[in-house]
């Protein structure tokens, strides 16, 4: 979710689920597509009323609307996407890309990396200057290309491309502010 989509989501919340935060519900982020109120203090969560003084719906709202970008922005640096999203954006740069140039032989390095950036996934190459960092398939032997069209697929749809990205972001997530 970015913040446009952020702030589309905003608009489309309810008079009654804007007063739930005024209640002490917190807003969440659901699936990186939607929001929806839940508890304060459940997984998540991207505003909740705290201290700030707000009583009326429409000062949340506006609130919302108006701080989109930093509530993206800190909400990404220390939530992960959700396997969902990232599984969806994957297969869309699979369809873009191809599948094989994100993945290489063992030592090599691969034609594509993937990274997330605010809730997004994002392509780079080797001009990149983290692109030894970003995230790809190795595979012991060098495949055919329909060979790591398939581990590609395998890949993403056994969820292990999300570990992946997990694993490589664990301390960024696991970080207090």
């Amino acid at each position: 979710m970015n913040a446009q989509e952020f702030k589309e989501a905003v608009n489309a919340l309810t008079e009654k689920e804007l007063n739930v935060i005024l209640q002490d519900e917190g807003l969440i982020v659901h699936q990186d597509q939607s929001l929806k109120t839940g508890p304060a203090d459940a997984a998540f969560v991207i505003y909740e009323l705290g201290d700030d003084g707000f009583t009326q719906t429409a000062e949340v709202k506006n609130y919302l609307l108006e701080n989109a970008e930093s509530l993206i922005e800190t909400y990404y640096q220390f939530n992960p996407v959700s396997k969902e999203c990232f599984n969806r954006e994957l297969q869309g740069l699979f369809n873009e890309h191809g599948q094989d140039a994100f993945v290489c032989k063992q030592g090599k390095t691969p034609q594509k990396v993937i990274f997330v950036e605010q809730g997004n996934l994002i392509v780079e190459d080797e001009s990149s200057p983290r692109f030894k960092y970003g995230i790809y398939l190795q595979v012991e032997d060098d495949s055919s290309s329909m060979v790591k069209i398939n581990k590609a697929k395998n890949w993403l749809q056994s969820g292990s491309a999300y570990g992946d990205y997990i694993s490589t972001n664990v301390c960024r997530f696991s970080a207090m502010e």
